[in-house]
């Protein structure tokens, strides 16, 4: 009697979850945060500001650019999180490090803007490989010794596909050229012509974005459909940002003198 007592007041606080129960609130959890070198406040952190940009996309929070952005003060962040108000600011500078975060300041008084952002990544998995291949018998042969053994077909999903156009990307290049390693860890991938071009229009921040790619690609275990085109998207990203605080334009292509 008295397990059975124990047992109902324990139902009383949690239940099974059924057919037809009513979910709680959650936030949104990323799956590729979970391979992604960062402090387990920091992945919370994301968790609930990318929870937020969802408010502020219903809510038309949006800048003149259609970039979405939040406004969520330290204070109430770390109420929320239950955590001190520099163990949020150290998980900002994280989440702003890894790239998916950026913090606009809004000038004396005004609330700072948060921009979360996402990843443009495939991410390339053998598990997923694994799970995509289905394997099962199609028809029946007969051989010369009249044994019958099972023909199988492989087919391979959209997922599958795209890994291998990935793979195949990285091996030649978009132009045919067989790319060169670049980064501390070897894994930016760039052909002669486009670390070329890439190094007249970025001479003064190639190299830093480079290394940047490397570190992100070796920590996450995720990649980049062209490193050379994150890399363009990523350098006029860079421009466009020192522009609107005011920063004077002193990058020159190679050639040119100032």
């Amino acid at each position: 009697m008295r397990n059975r007592s124990h047992r109902q007041e324990v139902k009383t606080i949690t239940e099974y979850i059924t057919a037809n129960t009513t979910m709680p609130p959650f936030f949104p959890y990323p799956r590729f945060l979970l391979k992604m070198d960062l402090s387990q406040t920091a992945k919370l952190l994301y968790a609930l500001l990318l929870d937020r940009s969802t408010l502020s996309q219903k809510n038309g929070w949006q800048d003149n650019e259609g970039r979405t952005y939040i406004v969520y003060p330290i204070a109430e962040i770390a109420e929320i999180l239950d955590k001190s108000t520099m163990t949020i600011q150290n998980s900002l500078k994280e989440l702003d490090i890894a790239g998916l975060l950026e913090r606009e300041r809004r000038g004396f008084s005004a609330p700072n803007r948060l921009y979360v952002k996402v990843p443009e990544v495939v991410k390339v998995s053998l598990d997923m490989t694994q799970r995509n291949l289905d394997v099962s018998p199609k028809e029946n042969c007969t051989s010369d010794t009249k044994k019958t053994l099972p023909m199988i077909q492989r087919k391979l999903y959209p997922n599958q596909l795209n890994i291998n156009k990935l793979k195949e990307s990285q091996r030649m290049g978009a132009s045919g050229e067989p790319p060169a390693p670049y980064g501390k860890y070897q894994n930016v991938f760039l052909t002669e012509s486009e670390y070329a071009e890439l190094k007249q229009e970025y001479p003064d921040c190639l190299e830093r974005l480079i290394e940047e790619m490397s570190r992100y690609i070796a920590s996450s275990g995720n990649d980049y459909v062209s490193h050379a085109a994150t890399l363009y998207r990523w350098a006029d990203r860079e421009k466009k940002e020192n522009l609107k605080k005011g920063i004077p334009d002193y990058s020159y292509k190679e050639g040119e003198s100032l």
